[in-house]
């Protein structure tokens, strides 16, 4: 056993960020998807064969119906020929993919108004990326709606909640159960809260989860667990950080993952907080996002990666930026420790400091990271022979200290006060 394991008179020992799992994840830019050179919100995506495909959104009073496909082993996009069918166009809709088979439709026809009056649609198409045909479903026995999430279970996908209207007080809490085989609506349980529209969802082992999302006005820190036999939802952990909307979801290595969204508008997230069901908990996603906070962004997997780009914010009162960037998230390769409460410990003195502190740890080459509570990277250097970080340019509070060498990463709660 190290020295580093054990508690030494004078020395504050602390367990690694107690209460909370971490994981580190490795983002990379990826080419850009190509539409318009200006960037898209509200499109779809989904995969199929180990490709990425993308259609629809809205771009700065452009509305798409295209379909782009993304190949993650050359990481080059081309635009198909064999757009979408059905309305003139698409946004905020839903896309799933059940047997290699690819599903879209709801979502709205000249979102938001911006040109001529929007129509919240209700139709479904099958897309068959074989043959490139796209083929009429059975429609949704119900209004239209826009902003809805989507999870696949059992080989049958949920539709939950969305925006029946155009404000935000025309959200339902409705889901819906669409059988690709009978080709087939039913109406299922609603959703426990009031209203849902803009949440995270994935399934896991079986069962469906919607987290976060705007519910009127209020922004969600809730999640929920569907399970498709009972037809019953189930609380669970709520997300850890403040509610959201807009977020990005998907799930990797049995982990469903929420991150990006805001809290309404010119109050943006770069975080992301990954769900474990084994346990009912939820994790920080250590990792820089170098890229913009935003809203309304899409998400795809292929393999143990996921990818995520596109979205929109709104900047002051008129500044718009619509992304059309695109990064791959390698979590798998990086997770390295993932602890409640671990039974590696690192001394850390003195605790709280003013700003110089001191780790005890054997000898060895280190790189230190300090990350806010709420996850911003603040500072990172190489641990010197003295062993000592100077944090004295960090205002007081709390923050999380990384070590970490070839062999092992620490991470523990520190405390400035000045």
């Amino acid at each position: 056993m190290t020295k580093s394991l054990f508690f030494k008179k004078g020395l504050l020992c602390i367990a690694a960020i107690a209460g909370m799992h971490t994981a580190n994840a490795q983002w990379v830019k990826k080419a850009d998807n190509l539409q318009f050179q200006i960037g898209r919100w509200a499109g779809m995506t989904f995969t199929v064969n180990n490709k990425i495909y993308l259609t629809g959104g809205y771009a700065n009073l452009q509305w798409l119906n295209d379909l782009q496909e993304y190949d993650p082993a050359t990481n080059v996009w081309k635009n198909l020929t064999t757009t979408p069918v059905g309305p003139l166009n698409r946004s905020a809709g839903v896309a799933f993919v059940i047997n290699g088979k690819a599903y879209v439709g709801l979502g709205a026809e000249n979102f938001l108004s911006i040109s001529g009056a929007a129509k919240n649609l209700k139709d479904l198409w099958e897309y068959n990326p074989t043959s490139g045909a796209w083929t009429q479903k059975a429609s949704l026995p119900d209004s239209g709606r826009t902003e809805s999430s989507v999870f696949v279970v059992n080989n049958k996908a949920y539709i939950v909640g969305g925006n029946g209207g155009f404000t935000s007080g025309t959200n339902t809490n409705q889901v819906w159960e669409y059988d690709p085989a009978a080709n087939k609506w039913t109406k299922k349980a609603d959703y426990p809260e009031p209203s849902i529209a803009n949440a995270g969802a994935f399934a896991i082992n079986g069962k469906g989860y919607v987290s976060c999302g705007r519910a009127g006005t209020e922004y969600l820190k809730k999640t929920y667990e569907y399970n498709a036999s009972s037809n019953a939802w189930t609380p669970k952990a709520d997300f850890p950080d403040s509610g959201r909307y807009g977020v990005v979801s998907f799930v990797v290595d049995n982990k469903g993952y929420v991150g990006l969204g805001g809290i309404g508008y010119n109050s943006y997230k770069k975080t992301f907080f990954y769900y474990n069901p084994t346990t009912d908990k939820w994790g920080y996603l250590h990792g820089d996002w170098s890229a913009p906070s935003r809203l309304f962004g899409v998400s795809a997997v292929v393999g143990n990666k996921a990818y995520v780009g596109c979205g929109w914010r709104l900047d002051g009162t008129s500044t718009q930026t619509y992304y059309r960037d695109w990064h791959e998230m390698d979590v798998v390769a990086k997770l390295g420790v993932e602890n409640t409460t671990t039974t590696t410990k690192l001394n850390v003195y003195p605790n709280p400091s003013t700003g110089m502190m001191h780790v005890d740890v054997e000898d060895g080459n280190y790189t230190y990271n300090v990350y806010s509570i709420t996850g911003q990277k603040t500072t990172s250097g190489q641990l010197g022979a003295d062993k000592a970080i100077n944090l004295t340019n960090l205002a007081q509070g709390q923050y999380i200290l990384e070590l970490v060498s070839e062999k092992q990463t620490y991470r523990s709660i520190i405390s400035l006060s000045k």
